[in-house]
């Protein structure tokens, strides 16, 4: 006969509370398989799937049929406490879930009961974590990252992140009581986060430096922050003694930490830089680094060889480093770059030198079919202000400029101005038809002061492109660059020519009369 859920549900609340506990019992939140079917479930309940329930007085058995793709039917003996599902999947399929779920929930709070069944994964992690040893830890926050590894590039950033921070917050149960644990822990932690969430953020971040969606700015603050707390916890841990106990913690990061660095791709400038921020201050000691490079030594990759010559950057090892740089090539500049970096800012000149001087031959290819068109004037300042710290002759840097074409003309304005060469800065000018204010910026003014007969005929230039504009406004910036050329003229001792020259200006440009108007107003005659 027809029957209400309600009615059913009182009549065997008992029988529910056991099949309740069944499903508790079998099923576990840690376990996907098992969340994914509870979760389905769920859907199905608030879908109002569950529609019709019959009940067999004699037999103690109800069978409900659930609407879904396809309708199902389940069937509950209440008697022999046993369910069976036309779905025939066999345990606890989604479908016999949901109507234990439906009955429950009619005296109960399935919230309530949800949230309990989740936390004890919570809570076998935390009993996990108070083993303290490395594999324990591992094996806990491998379980805690994992969803990060399933959601995947099509999922909108805000998922990710809502992600990460649902994970934070089951992670800070997690944290030993004990102060000088927490940062051990924390950098432990960070690690898993970033090697789990890896393939999503170089999926977004990999690609095109130079397109832009809100996205992406989401994923690269992430990032950032997330590198961040990793140097805030080495920086804890070595500014503490080690713990004896902490021993086989410190021992194992080490594989954590050249797993992630080789065993992920893309993004190499920020894997690089998780490596060696640990092997700079958590690691000093020889002994330790000799032992790393042999591990080392049995890869074979180019991003391997780069951290070999990490280390031989570090121990002055410059025969080692010259060898391995044989290697470099137009395909792999970008990840040579870092290192080169790292001994700039170590001021290690000569492995500086060596690094830049295997570079040199592909730089001039690789601006032009490599790096993007918007990032290639940053690269080239870059690659010169390199250049420049590994002490190369200026005749060797000025040639690259030639190389560079016209995004180097920044740099190579700067370069010129530096030494005073402004005939030749005003003729680049020139040259590129660098705009007025891009002049003005690059060194406009120091020439003006320094050799203000060079930068005349450039002065000019701008000038005529103004008064081209027939407007007010630019008569007056016209006027203003006049004033400059006055001054500069006068300096230089050229009073007549300046005369004749702005008279001639005035004879060409008559019947503009509100350029005549502005030139009357400047007093330009000396």
């Amino acid at each position: 006969m027809n029957i209400t859920v309600e009615r059913v549900s009182y009549l065997h609340e008992n029988e529910i509370d056991e099949l309740m506990n069944a499903i508790k019992n079998t099923l576990g939140p840690g376990i996907e398989a098992d969340a994914l079917e509870v979760r389905r479930a769920v859907a199905l309940i608030r879908n109002g799937a569950t529609n019709s329930y019959t009940y067999d007085t004699s037999e103690s058995t109800v069978v409900a049929g659930l609407l879904g793709v396809e309708t199902e039917r389940v069937r509950i003996s209440f008697k022999h406490m046993e369910t069976s599902c036309t779905c025939r999947h066999s345990g606890w399929c989604s479908h016999r879930i949901a109507v234990v779920f439906h009955l429950y929930s009619q005296h109960h709070s399935l919230t309530d009961w949800l949230h309990e069944w989740r936390s004890t994964e919570s809570q076998q992690m935390v009993l996990s974590i108070s083993e303290r040893t490395p594999d324990a830890w591992i094996d806990v926050l491998k379980r805690l990252t994992q969803p990060l590894r399933k959601i995947g590039l099509s999922e909108n950033p805000g998922v990710f992140i809502h992600e990460t921070s649902l994970i934070d917050q089951r992670a800070t149960s997690l944290i030993p009581f004990e102060y000088e644990w927490k940062p051990l822990f924390e950098l432990y932690y960070r690690l898993h986060v970033l090697d789990a969430g890896w393939p999503y953020v170089k999926g977004h971040l990999g690609g095109e430096p130079t397109s832009f969606f809100y996205g992406k700015w989401y994923v690269q603050n992430w990032l950032s922050e997330q590198l961040g707390k990793l140097n805030d916890s080495v920086t804890a841990i070595g500014a503490k003694p080690k713990l004896f106990e902490a021993d086989a913690f410190h021992e194992r990061v080490k594989d954590l930490v050249r797993s992630f660095a080789l065993g992920n791709s893309g993004l190499f400038q920020e894997r690089f830089h998780v490596y060696r921020l640990f092997w700079q201050h958590l690691f000093p000691f020889k002994a330790a680094r000799d032992a790393e490079l042999a591990i080392l030594m049995d890869e074979d990759s180019e991003e391997a060889r780069i951290f070999i010559a990490f280390f031989h950057l570090m121990h002055g090892e410059h025969d080692a480093l010259t060898k391995l740089v044989d290697h470099v090539s137009a395909e792999n500049i970008m990840t040579w770059l870092p290192l080169a970096q790292l001994a700039e800012s170590n001021e290690e000149t000569d492995a500086l030198a060596v690094i830049m001087h295997a570079l040199l031959p592909f730089i001039g290819d690789y601006v032009s079919e490599s790096v993007p068109l918007a990032t290639r004037p940053q690269f080239v300042r870059n690659i010169d202000g390199l250049f420049e710290a590994a002490d190369f002759s200026e005749e060797l840097r000025e040639s690259m400029f030639a190389q560079y074409g016209e995004p180097g003309v920044d740099v190579y304005a700067d370069f010129l101005v530096e030494r005073e060469r402004f005939a030749e800065w005003a003729a680049l000018m020139h040259r590129y038809g660098v705009s007025y204010d891009g002049a003005e910026a690059g060194g406009l003014k120091v020439a003006l002061t320094s050799d203000p007969s060079a930068v005349l005929p450039l002065l000019h230039t701008f000038a005529m492109n103004f008064i081209k504009e027939k407007n007010r406004h630019s008569y007056r910036r016209a006027v203003k660059l006049f004033k400059q050329m006055k001054a500069g003229s006068k300096k230089s001792g050229k009073i007549d020519f300046w005369n004749q020259y702005i008279d001639t200006v005035r004879e060409k440009n008559r019947r503009l009369r509100a350029l005549m108007e502005e030139m009357e107003k400047g007093n330009l005659n000396l």
